[in-house]
């Protein structure tokens, strides 16, 4: 048997002796390698989509339907067909045509493939000093675009992973400054010292480079067991982080004081700074109580707060008043939290640095459950932590930590891998991998399988157990931009199991793990898998 020059991974090639020979056994209810009745990741925003967007969005054309898809009526459309659960409704295009007057039975058509069809954040540029006020232009592209002459440019909205220069002169000349944030040009002077408001002719759009790090890496080609990290904004999600707290009141409701609220941005950071090795920080969070007029909705008392807060940090944080809004949701960079649990501040704020859903598959039925995976914040259980595909796409894993497995089984060999947990991702000594990673041939848009032991002991956070397996699909996402690393769990086993389990066309084996008890709990420190192609 072949050993590759890595710590826990043994592999064999189909041309070795004795590998051919091994016998799994295969649930007769899962058939592997079908992907008919794998639902897809909505907010990956590819051609195909989930059955959920496609019932919200059904649910949006009886509104268009009837007349009623408008701004008298958003709040409840917002939240009977549930649009606030699909990044394609919430990147802000939607609300902008319903407030347009364009989300009509004779518009819907087009605005509904308009809905779904990829596109990248915009910069947007706005009439007066605030995120709330009339965009005068949009730019979805890199490269220099100019403003029409009484363009009056007063704010400019930044996404996530973008830095962009405005200039004082036409195609991209003149004095200059560059922000990566939104920013009230009232408050901004060019290089020269003049003021930027009223004064920006053209502005240049271009991607936040990533610094080196140990966590950005490159695979050369030689580097068979290499995964790639296709995220483009990785150098905007990690460093230090400035925030602002904003408190949303309202007469007759509660909402937490700011005192709770900061605690749990601190407690949110400090999860970051372990997962992230470091790499993501607290540099700054400031606090601004602002009071909605009696009688607002959901809607009306997120845009009025937006005009009085007038963020311009990497993270705004709205805490709003009691009830008002049935969930919490994301857009841009911005949370709207309807409570103060810090799991929904961990999943809100996981959407505005690109994460999706984590869902859950049924291998004996093929039904999916959206939000059902509880080893990610990204459901809507209680967890510890991202699951491992997001903590890959936010660039917090190492190259040595995942191993590409696909140069060892594709050709019908098979591989052994010994994984150590996941639990916090804090920084470890082990030179064991966090996961064994397979890109699935033929896929469109390309999909991988992540292998992964998310905890070491049970705990008293949700009920999965120590030495668990979870195979989670996941997408390459090459260029994805927005709310992109959504995932499903395909397979999810106790490292005694005696079964191949499958999923996608593999079949995983648990062969090995090692253990101890501890005050009674048993604490897996390793767990060796077996995978091959399924037959």
């Amino acid at each position: 048997m072949r050993k590759l020059s890595m710590a826990g991974v043994m592999l064999c090639g189909a041309l070795v002796s004795g590998c051919q020979g091994e016998e799994w056994e295969q649930r007769a209810h899962e058939q592997p390698g079908g992907t008919g009745t794998e639902a897809s990741v909505a907010s990956t925003r590819q051609a195909v989509i989930s059955p959920a967007l496609e019932l919200s969005l059904a649910c949006v054309a009886t509104y268009a339907n009837a007349g009623t898809c408008d701004w008298a009526h958003w709040s409840e459309l917002w939240e009977t067909c549930k649009t606030y659960e699909h990044g394609e409704l919430e990147d802000g295009l939607f609300l902008d045509e319903v407030q347009s007057g364009n989300c009509t039975a004779a518009n819907w058509p087009a605005l509904r493939e308009q809905l779904i069809t990829p596109r990248p954040p915009l910069v947007r540029v706005r009439e007066a000093c605030n995120g709330s006020s009339q965009v005068i232009q949009e730019a979805g592209s890199n490269g220099c675009h100019t403003l029409a002459q009484a363009a009056g440019a007063s704010y400019v909205d930044v996404p996530l992973g973008k830095a962009v220069t405005l200039h004082a002169g036409v195609d991209c000349t003149g004095a200059s400054v560059t922000v990566e944030t939104d920013t009230n040009l009232c408050e901004t002077s060019f290089g020269s010292g003049a003021s930027a408001n009223d004064n920006v002719r053209s502005f240049q759009v271009q991607d936040v480079v990533a610094p080196p790090s140990a966590h950005r890496y490159d695979c050369a080609p030689e580097e068979l067991t290499c995964v790639e990290n296709d995220n483009i904004r990785l150098g905007s999600i990690n460093r230090k982080h400035t925030v602002k707290v904003v408190r949303v009141t309202l007469a007759g409701r509660s909402t937490p004081e700011l005192s709770s609220i900061r605690g749990r941005v601190n407690d949110m950071y400090a999860f970051f700074a372990v997962a992230s090795h470091g790499q993501v920080g607290l540099e700054s969070i400031v606090s601004q109580t602002v009071a909605v007029t009696a009688g607002s909705t959901c809607t009306a008392a997120k845009k009025q707060a937006v005009g009085q807060a007038n963020s311009n940090k990497v993270l705004t944080v709205y805490s709003m008043p009691s009830g008002l809004c049935s969930t919490s949701n994301a857009g841009s960079r911005s949370i709207y939290l309807n409570g103060n649990l810090f799991r929904d501040y961990t999943h809100e704020t996981g959407h505005v640095l690109g994460l999706a859903h984590g869902n859950t598959r049924d291998p004996s039925t093929g039904t999916v459950t959206q939000y059902g995976d509880a080893s990610t914040f990204m459901g809507k259980f209680p967890s510890d932590n991202y699951n491992l595909p997001q903590l890959h796409w936010l660039g917090w894993t190492k190259k040595e930590e995942l191993i590409k497995v696909n140069s060892a089984i594709d050709n019908g060999g098979f591989i052994d891998v010994t994984l150590r947990p996941v639990g916090s991702n804090a920084e470890s000594t082990s030179s064991l991998p966090l996961g064994a990673v397979w890109d699935i041939p033929g896929t469109e848009p390309k999909m991988r399988l992540f292998i992964a032991v998310p905890k070491a002991r049970l705990n008293d956070t949700n009920q999965i157990e120590g030495g668990t397996v979870i195979v989670y699909r996941a997408p390459r996402c090459e260029g994805c931009t927005g709310m992109s690393m959504g995932t499903t769990t395909m397979a999810r086993f106790s490292a005694r199991s005696v079964n191949a389990h499958a999923a996608s066309g593999l079949l995983i084996k648990p062969v090995g793990y090692t253990s101890s008890v501890v005050q009674g709990v048993e604490v897996f420190t390793s767990v060796t898998v077996r995978i091959n192609l399924a037959p």
